[in-house]
Formats: structure tokens, C-alpha cells, sequence
């Protein structure tokens, strides 16, 4: 899929380089056509990186460039590769760490055994050299560039076509941490992997085609690949999988198959899994309602640290459902863990409980407290009680400036109740 995608855009991308080119330098509008080629001489890319990285350098002032022989003495890729050591600290000052690392890794590679993904990377040199050099370089840090890494894990995985190295390179460009997320090139890499029966690449795109991540959403797309993960064992991918026969997203409703995969799933303690199956046990969606094994899903799930589970376990143990007494301390306990966790819901429960005292005894700083940690996320019946205990609790000092501070978070976030009464508070 994404290879097409790829190939349709690349061509895109070379015809508008040619014009570009042809004004501004000859040599690069004359031999881009090369890229246009299904398969790519490698000696062809390396010549374009080359005069790519002496002309970055002629426009640094090096005047030394005369220590590398074309042609005579060493081949195009040692001619390139040598620029690069002998001028790695001007080329690091004028290159984005990205294209940085694209030059290093190409003008590396001995061989090809498949030409689209590389014609990308090097689309992308191209075009931030023509296009955006004039731009400001962020400085290299030595200690975040592993090049001899990220260089091998290219090479096996354009040379040798090796999946688990292409999986690698999907993970390189997919960390949103780091400085090198780029979506597109993620799904590239991880197609090329999936297409060699890599699990987690597979799994990947199915979370890609399902959020519509460098791509539309692509539900039947997302089902496919989650389907092959699963069917190799990936845990997540069950889950994933199962979880789309219990919506009916890109695939009818099963409630039988989507438990197959949630146990599965469960089995392999995956936690979202075991919690699914809670609420399976609990409504009898495909099943006969069975509390006792809707409960123990739930907790299973809860001590696993899924924090919906968490949420659902407090909520039981507080009611006393599914077959449990009613245990304040425990219920308090689980809310508390989902609070842990930023459960907006539980930050409310927790307020509720402990300002209306009931646990047993009534703690109103405590009650403030969760309600503001509520209100905080955005949870506008946080703010309106925050506003009431403000205005009229008993057991603090009316304060009407806080009151009316409140009512008026949730006046503006849609509260009807808080507009009318902030209209009589500020009338008095």
C-alpha cells in the first residue's frame, strides 16, 4: 500500500525538483531524472549526495575540499564518506539532524536490493537543500546521535531487507519523544517489515489505519493487520482485534470471536483485555451474566493497573455490587489508585465522598481538594460543587469571591445552573 503511495509521491516530488532545479543548477536538473527510474543505480544516488555535501561546504568557505579525488583514486560513496569525516563538525553546523543522518546513512549502503524507500530519503536532501538551507540549523548533540546505530540498522534493513531492522527504523521515526518523529517515514519503514510477516510492524499499522496516523483512518485496513499479529501471537494485536468484533468497527459485531481474542489477550495479561471481559460477564454480551467472573476480570485487571478497571472496582466495592459487601476502605482505595492515574472521574468520586461525608466522616478539605484536582481536567459539575461549597456549606465560611470564581469556570463551560446562580450572587 504504502509503497504505491510512496512511488506516486516521489514522482510528484522529482518532476517539481527538475523544475526547480533547472534555474537555479543545471548539473542537479540534468541527473534528478535518474530517480525516476524503478531501479536506482546506487552509484547515482551517491553522485547527487555528493555534490549535494560540496556545495554545502563550498557555501561554509572550506577552501581544503582539494584532499578528495573524484573519480581517479576512490569510488563515488568513499569520496562521499570521506567528506563527511573530514568536515563532520562544518556539515554539522549546516545540516538538520535528520538530513544529517540521511547522508550518512545512504552514502553508506554497498548495495540495493529495493529502491523506493531510498529514493525518498534522498528526495528529502534534495529538496531541503534547494528549498530550505537558508533556514535555521538546531546544533547537533554528540551524545543523541548514535551513527554507527542508526547507519547499520539502514544498511540491514535496505540491503539485506532485514524486517526486524526496518521494524527499528518504523520505532526511530515514531517516538514522539524524540526529535526525529516523522509519521510518514514510521509507516514506510513498518510496511516494509510487516510486509515480511513482522508482528509488531504488523500491529503498528493497525494502530496507524485505526487513528488515521500519517494516513486516513482505515478501519478494514486496521482489522487486516491486526488480524495477522494476533494470528502470530501478538498479544496487543488480540486485543486490538478483539475489541473491534466487540464495536463493530471495520468488521460486523461478534461478541463469540471477541471474547476468543480478549481471553487470549487476558492470558498473555494484557489488562485492557481482562477489564473488556468484566464488562462481557457482566451484561452477558454473548455469555450468561456471571458476577463472580465479571468481578474477578475486573480485578485482575485493576491490579494489573488499568486504570478504568481501578475506577470499576472502587465504584463495586462502594456499592457493594457483584456478589461484594460493601467496603468503604476498599472502595476508597481503588478511587485513590485511579486518581493515581489522572482518572478525572475518580478525582470527582473522591470529592463527592469525602465533602458529603460518605465514608463515614465528612472531610471537606479533603473534598476540595479532589474536586479541584476534577476541575482542574476540565470537569464542570467539579467546578459547580466547588461553587456551591463555597457559597452555602455549613461547614466552612461563606467566601463569596471563590463562589463566585467557580460558578463562573462553570457558568463558562456550559453550566446553566452556575449562569443563573452567579446572575443572583453578583446581584446582591
Amino acid at each position: 500500500m504504502y509503497e504505491q503511495i510512496l512511488a506516486k509521491r516521489n514522482k510528484e516530488r522529482i518532476i517539481s525538483l527538475q523544475n526547480l532545479t533547472q534555474t537555479q543548477d543545471q548539473w542537479f536538473a540534468q541527473n534528478i531524472k535518474l530517480l525516476t527510474f524503478a531501479e536506482v543505480n546506487l552509484t547515482a544516488l551517491q553522485k547527487i549526495l555528493y555534490q549535494v555535501v560540496r556545495g554545502l561546504l563550498k557555501e561554509q568557505q572550506q577552501r581544503h575540499l582539494q584532499i578528495v579525488h573524484t573519480v581517479q583514486s576512490q569510488s563515488i560513496q568513499e569520496n562521499v564518506l570521506t567528506l563527511l569525516a573530514e568536515y563532520d563538525d562544518v556539515l554539522r553546523d549546516a545540516i538538520p539532524q535528520p538530513i544529517y543522518i540521511l547522508i550518512w546513512q545512504i552514502s553508506s549502503l554497498e548495495k540495493l536490493k529495493n529502491s523506493i524507500e531510498v529514493v525518498d530519503d534522498v528526495l528529502d536532501i534534495v529538496e531541503w537543500y534547494f528549498r530550505h538551507q537558508d533556514e535555521q540549523v538546531a546544533a547537533l548533540d554528540e551524545d543523541d546521535l548514535d551513527h554507527e546505530l542508526i547507519i547499520d540498522l539502514y544498511k540491514e534493513a535496505v540491503e539485506e531487507q532485514d524486517g526486524d531492522a526496518q521494524y527499528q527504523l518504523g520505532e526511530y521515526y515514531n517516538s514522539r519523544e524524540g526529535k526525529h518523529f516523522q509519521p510518514e517515514k514510521s509507516m514506510k519503514w513498518f510496511e516494509l517489515a510487516a510486509a515480511q510477516g513482522n508482528a509488531d510492524a504488523q500491529y503498528m499499522l493497525g494502530n496507524f489505519c485505526f487513528g488515521g496516523i500519517g494516513m486516513e483512518e482505515n478501519y478494514s485496513l486496521a482489522f487486516s493487520y491486526y488480524e495477522k499479529a494476533a494470528l502470530q501471537g501478538h498479544a496487543d494485536a488480540a486485543n486490538n482485534l478483539a475489541d473491534m468484533y466487540f464495536n463493530g468497527e471495520g468488521v460486523a459485531t461478534n461478541y463469540t470471536l471477541a471474547k476468543k481474542w480478549f481471553d487470549y489477550a487476558a492470558q498473555k495479561n494484557v489488562a485492557e483485555a481482562m477489564f473488556t471481559l468484566g464488562i462481557i460477564y457482566e451484561q452477558g454480551l454473548g455469555v450468561e451474566v456471571d458476577e463472580k467472573e465479571a468481578f474477578n476480570a475486573y480485578k485482575k485487571s485493576a491490579e494489573a493497573g488499568y486504570v478504568e478497571a481501578q475506577y470499576r472496582l472502587g465504584g463495586i466495592y462502594l456499592e457493594g455490587r457483584l456478589g461484594q459487601a460493601k467496603d468503604v476502605n476498599r472502595g476508597l482505595f481503588w478511587y485513590e489508585r485511579a486518581a493515581e492515574q489522572y482518572h478525572v472521574d475518580a478525582f470527582y468520586d473522591l470529592g463527592y465522598i469525602w465533602s458529603n461525608g460518605l465514608a463515614g466522616i465528612r472531610n471537606l478539605e479533603k473534598g476540595i481538594h479532589w474536586f479541584k484536582q476534577a476541575a482542574l481536567q476540565g470537569d464542570v459539575e467539579a467546578k459547580l460543587q466547588l461553587g456551591h461549597i463555597f457559597n452555602k456549606d455549613t461547614g466552612l465560611d461563606r467566601n463569596l469571591k471563590e463562589a463566585i470564581k467557580w460558578y463562573g469556570l462553570a457558568a463558562d463551560a456550559g453550566s446553566e445552573e452556575a449562569a443563573k446562580i452567579l446572575q443572583e450572587l453578583k446581584g446582591l
